[in-house]
């Protein structure tokens, strides 16, 4: 193939990559382990966000790469993302190249511009690119694609060292290893491999050399296998790991083979089969190639894909760590085996089967996974919450830090976040006395709940907060992610103003600057016996209306005939200025609310307070 087509092929598959990996980046919100590194970004310093690495179950290498990315491009979804999307795009030029290593390895590429075999790295990168679950990892805030980019240019460098002898490549494999381990335990099955390779085919110095590598390898990632992994170990189970069955892999096909299975699978074996074989003459003739190179060809990529299932099969008997995403290591192998597969076909049927797989891949996303919506819920507290506010999260067993996430980056400035779970974990001694000396500091406060614990819940009632709010979003097995408001408020004695229909406005609150009123309602008797309108109301000092909000309580969420006795219900309004009025001029403004109820002929009925008005005054606003 003349170089400028490898070329021009090269770079439409590196923009396909791009393409797949960076469109809805956003769309969906950060889910609990994309929290979990936001929440060792949040930590206000180096010192304290090893703490929190050291109680996590992966090393330290990404957490602070991703530190080091954040303070140049901020804490936004999308650019806590792009730092996976990277690594990913280099990834597929790695499998490019690692396929032209493994022609070199079974002494089928000779002349790369000549050779039909040529293509077969092109597939390789193509299949890459389009890898269902490289795009989903390249979509999350998590080490995935480094460990993948990591364990791919390890192999590359091994290869190299294996094709070449060069010393140099011996070293950056070394150090390469090195970072892949310190980025994802897991990556030790890249190097079980390697190791394997080296005993079965390498002799002598080499050999002996490659063994000295390994050696050194080890002895710098010891320390934190001997210090660290220990403690680790205790925190590695999350709820999410599947048995060791043969059902439990084949449930995860579509993951690296898509809903087309049948057909990537068979490539993939033909793969196998296509090392075994070398193409040569102008009729493009197949002759067998000598056990020894087929051996070698195969080995690397057959059991790059074996041994990460296989170590993790096993170790799952013993602490839970069989998931999918633990396994995107061998995302390359399955690339390189479909693109060896691919590359025994030539003219139309090649160009058919490519054209079905791209259009396939570029159409159906084989492992979307619908998220909670953190971001949904932090969007909705926004709207309300104030400064001074105080927002807690509360979710177990995974974790609450991306709705953290969500509150500290919507919330308005001034509003104090905590993570309940991890006060327990982190500092649970305090938990108990300080978590009700932190509510009586706010009169006002949001909990996000999704737990079995109800300590949160008792200490709010021991401060006298009452549950004012609750929305709720439904989530999978009938099970629902409720927000909650409560607030500290007067006694009903204390009432601000009262209605004849036993309504009691127990407490308002008045926002000059944003036209805002807050409400606070209960009410006295057995029950309401209708929906009643409550009109917030502003009055210039001559009594004339200049603004107002009509609805129903809470914006129409909590109409009147579903109050309970004894609750108290939020009521947050925004003023709308009258017909007529842009702006309202500087000056003392009266805030009052009437109650009325709509009658079926479309007339008005006010309701009076018990002293016998149209309409309670509340206070004042300022402009």
């Amino acid at each position: 193939m003349p170089k400028h087509l490898r070329y021009a092929a090269l770079v439409a598959i590196f923009l396909l990559a791009t393409a797949g990996r960076i469109l809805n980046i956003d769309n969906e919100s950060l889910w609990v382990d994309e929290g979990f590194s936001y929440w060792a970004l949040r930590q206000p310093d180096v010192p304290a966000m090893w703490q929190v690495i050291q109680r996590d179950v992966h090393p330290p290498v990404y957490f602070f790469l991703l530190r080091g990315w954040s303070a140049f491009t901020g804490l936004s979804e999308l650019a806590l993302r792009y730092f996976s999307v990277l690594p990913s795009l280099l990834s597929v030029a790695v499998v490019y190249q690692i396929a032209r290593e493994l022609l070199k390895l079974s002494d089928r590429l000779r002349s790369t511009d000549s050779r039909g075999d040529a293509i077969i790295p092109l597939l390789a990168a193509l299949m890459m690119a389009l890898a269902d679950m490289e795009n989903y990892i390249a979509q999350e805030t998590r080490s995935y694609t480094w460990h993948v980019l990591w364990a791919a240019l390890s192999m590359w460098a091994f290869l190299r060292w294996v094709n070449t002898g060069r010393r140099g490549y011996l070293v950056d494999w070394a150090a390469v290893s090195i970072l892949l381990l310190y980025t994802h335990y897991i990556g030790i099955c890249t190097l079980v491999v390697q190791g394997l390779f080296a005993l079965a085919f390498l002799r002598r110095r080499k050999l002996l050399e490659t063994l000295a590598g390994f050696m050194v390898v080890g002895a710098v990632w010891l320390p934190w296998v001997l210090v660290i992994i220990s403690g680790q170990t205790a925190n590695i189970g999350t709820g999410f790991n599947v048995p060791s069955t043969l059902e439990s892999l084949w449930n995860w096909r579509d993951q690296w083979f898509t809903q087309q299975w049948p057909l990537m699978m068979g490539l993939a074996l033909l793969g196998v089969a296509g090392l075994s074989v070398q193409r040569s003459g102008r009729k493009d003739m197949m002759r067998p190639v000598p056990t020894g190179l087929h051996l070698r060809a195969v080995f690397l990529p057959l059991l790059w894909f074996v041994v990460p299932i296989a170590l993790t099969y096993i170790l799952n008997w013993y602490t839970p760590i069989l998931m999918d995403y633990r396994l995107t290591q061998i995302t390359p192998a399955v690339a390189l085996l479909i693109g060896f597969g691919l590359g025994q076909f030539r003219g139309a049927a090649l160009a058919f089967l490519v054209s079905v797989i791209v259009v396939y891949g570029v159409v159906v996303d084989d492992t979307h996974i619908d998220r909670e919506p953190w971001r949904e819920i932090g969007q909705f507290a926004a709207q309300y919450a104030e400064p001074g506010d105080l927002a807690l999260a509360h979710v177990t067993p995974s974790g609450d830090w991306q709705m953290v996430y969500y509150f500290d980056r919507l919330l308005p400035a001034g509003t104090e976040v905590r993570s309940l779970r991890q006060w327990q974990l982190e500092q649970g001694e305090t938990y108990a006395a300080g978590l009700p000396a932190l509510l009586e500091q706010h009169p006002h406060v949001w909990l996000m709940h999704w737990s079995s614990d109800r300590s949160g819940f008792e200490a709010l009632a021991q401060t006298g907060h009452v549950p004012t709010a609750r929305v709720s979003w439904d989530w999978v097995e009938n099970s629902q992610l409720d927000l909650y408001r409560f607030d500290q408020l007067p006694s009903e004695e204390e009432a601000v103003a009262r209605w004849e229909n036993g309504m009691v406005l127990r407490d308002a609150e008045i926002d000059s600057d944003e036209l805002g009123v807050d409400l606070w309602w209960s009410f006295r008797g057995q029950s309401l016996d209708a929906d009643y309108t409550i009109s917030a109301r502003l009055l210039d000092a001559n009594g004339q209306l200049v603004a107002q909000i009509d609805s129903y309580p809470f914006e129409g969420r909590r109409p009147t005939s579903g109050w309970q006795p004894g609750e108290a219900i939020y009521d947050p309004r925004t003023l709308q200025p009258a017909p007529g009025i842009d702006a309202l001029p500087p000056g003392d403004y009266m805030v009052g609310v009437k109650i009325y109820r709509l009658n079926p002929d479309n007339t008005f009925t006010d309701i009076l307070t018990t002293k016998g008005e149209a309409e309670a005054i509340i206070g004042t606003l300022q402009r």
